[in-house]
């Protein structure tokens, strides 16, 4: 039953186990595949309406933001056109009057700054004495003031014709480490008027939006450089390079959520980055159930096939190997065993019992056979009987017509023996030891009826006397040989030699029977080669067809029958039988 059906690749694939693993396989992979989609397009569904609701916070915020950059924008304006001590600042006066118009000055820009919230400080720079009248908010230090003040001056002093100072857009520097935005206007010739503040003052309002455990809000340059928060941007390997209005999701190995907004009045503009893991935390739960389920589908398969073999594939199994050592002429069953399922068991029940039928039946057309078989056997021996009885009687007619007398009382005493074994023969099988001592009583009747013309010799060892073989089987050739010499003028000599010899699976006794007559015709041999019967002319069968059948029927193939001539003349017949032991009871021994 352990046995594996090794079949070619073109029949595998008609075969239940290949189609049940393809059914399978066919039902689960889709499966897999929806949930595993459907898991995907809930996180970008989620991802879309976060990224809407956030893009409106962000856009509102940046909305705010640019409004009050553009409120300081229209007070530097009005300041150039209406202050009329910005106008002052031109002109030649002594220095005193100078110095009071620069205190007047900040006064002015002290009492405004107060008023704007977002800026972090208010200038104003003339190029004729190349200094600052300046107005900071309380939010920053004093060192870094004055950091972005000489930053100014560099810039209004090393590129006062620069476009991006005299634009119309806010600037952006980073100023020893922190990013600030700018925004300078010319005045007079030599005086700017200009505004400043600082990026991480003008993103503290955005920090009250829950962006999320770890996710934050930056301003972001034109060029994606963070202005703010760029350990963390780079240390999660963030890409801020994406176009407005838009969202992305970048980082590694956290996945981070990007949404921004360009700012109408500069080159930045400003970015929420939101952790996905808390976006999508509500698709985690089902994610880790898709993937539980993949998994388990996975694990599912061979657990499946594992029950469909125990249940359907080994039943089966079991079902052809039995069907198949039937085919080999094993007439087994198949094994009483539980059955996984009542279908498979009804299967094996029945089909034992259909073998069995068959073997009962098989039983019969045998033994049938064999009665069939028994009874021909039979009668090919009843041919036998008369045939050499007729004969003899013939001789003896001759006898006494020419009044032998004395060969007639031996003759008829070697009659009485050779009648008397002929008789008691009716069985299947004698001793080769009875069945010599038979011809040799049908010989010396020959003998005297052809005296001086017909001899003979028997080299038989006395160890092969006990073998089994059937009645008249020599007998019959040498009864065949004899008519020979009535068409001889000279002597006829008659051999007969025994002999044991190995086979390939049994040892065989082999008779040779010899004479020097006329031997075979080719026509004759060629018959007999070819199994073939030879007909009288009265349409009788002759006697060699009598033994041929016998041998067939008590030895199927197993013996073996040759005729051919011997160089030196005469007819040669060699008889091969498998070995095998006469009983005790000797001619009862029934086939």
């Amino acid at each position: 039953m352990g046995r594996k059906m090794n079949l070619p690749r073109s029949r595998l694939r008609h075969t239940i186990r290949f189609r049940l693993i393809v059914g399978v396989a066919a039902i689960l992979i889709p499966l897999i595949g929806l949930l595993n989609f459907n898991q995907y397009y809930a996180a970008q569904v989620v991802r879309k309406q976060v990224a809407q609701s956030n893009q409106s916070y962000i856009s509102l915020y940046m909305n705010q933001v640019d409004g009050q950059l553009e409120d300081v924008e229209s007070f530097l304006m009005g300041m150039i056109v209406s202050d009329l001590n910005l106008s002052m600042l031109d002109k030649h006066l002594d220095e005193a009057d100078y110095a009071r118009l620069k205190v007047q000055l900040s006064r002015n820009l002290t009492n405004e700054i107060a008023r704007y919230d977002a800026v972090d400080g208010f200038l104003i720079y003339s190029a004729f004495d190349g200094g600052l009248i300046e107005a900071f908010s309380t939010r920053l230090p004093y060192p870094e003031r004055q950091a972005v003040g000489e930053e100014i001056v560099r810039l209004l002093n090393e590129f006062p014709e620069q476009q991006g100072i005299r634009g119309r857009q806010w600037l952006t520097r980073e100023i020893e480490g922190s990013f600030y935005m700018l925004r300078l206007l010319q005045a007079n010739e030599g005086v700017f008027v200009g505004a400043w503040v600082k990026a991480d003052s003008l993103i503290v309002p955005l920090k009250l939006i829950d962006l999320g455990e770890s996710g934050f809000s930056l301003f972001v340059t034109n060029e994606g450089q963070p202005m703010m928060h760029s350990e963390a941007v780079r240390n999660n390997n963030i890409d801020l390079s994406f176009a407005s209005g838009s969202y992305s999701v970048t980082g590694s190995p956290d996945r981070y959520l990007t949404v921004g907004e360009l700012s109408r009045k500069g080159g930045f503009r400003l970015v929420a980055i939101i952790p996905e893991q808390s976006i999508l935390k509500s698709l985690f739960d089902l994610r880790q159930w898709n993937t539980a389920v993949s998994v388990g589908s996975i694990l599912l398969l061979p657990l499946s096939l594992l029950l469909l073999r125990k249940t359907i594939m080994l039943p089966l199994r079991r079902l052809l190997s039995a069907m198949k050592r039937i085919g080999e002429g094993h007439m087994q069953g198949i094994p009483e065993q539980d059955s996984s399922t009542e279908e498979f068991r009804v299967v094996n029940d029945n089909f034992n019992l259909m073998l069995s039928q068959i073997q009962e039946l098989k039983i019969n057309v045998y033994e049938e056979q064999l009665s069939n078989q028994k009874a021909e056997l039979k009668q090919l021996q009843n041919q036998i009987n008369p045939h050499f009885y007729l004969n003899s009687l013939n001789i003896l007619h001759s006898l006494a017509v020419v009044r032998d007398y004395k060969l007639i009382q031996e003759m008829s005493h070697c009659m009485a023996d050779y009648f008397r074994y002929i008789f008691r023969s009716g069985t299947s099988f004698v001793s080769l030891g009875e069945e010599l001592q038979n011809v040799r009583n049908y010989i010396l009747i020959q003998e005297l009826r052809f005296s001086n013309r017909l001899s003979s010799t028997i080299e038989v060892p006395a160890y092969l006397f006990q073998l089994a073989v059937p009645p008249l089987i020599v007998q019959t050739f040498v009864e065949n040989a004899v008519k020979h010499v009535l068409l001889l003028d000279k002597p006829f000599t008659l051999a007969i030699r025994g002999k044991l010899e190995s086979g390939e699976r049994e040892p065989y006794v082999q008779l040779i029977i010899e004479d020097t007559g006329c031997g075979f015709s080719d026509e004759v041999l060629s018959v007999l080669s070819e199994g073939a019967s030879l007909e009288r002319e009265d349409g009788t069968r002759h006697g060699i067809w009598n033994t041929q059948r016998r041998l067939e029927l008590l030895y199927s193939n197993h013996a073996e029958l040759k005729f051919s001539n011997r160089e030196e003349g005469g007819a040669r017949v060699v008889i091969r039988l498998p070995m095998k032991m006469c009983s005790k009871e000797g001619e009862e021994n029934n086939a």
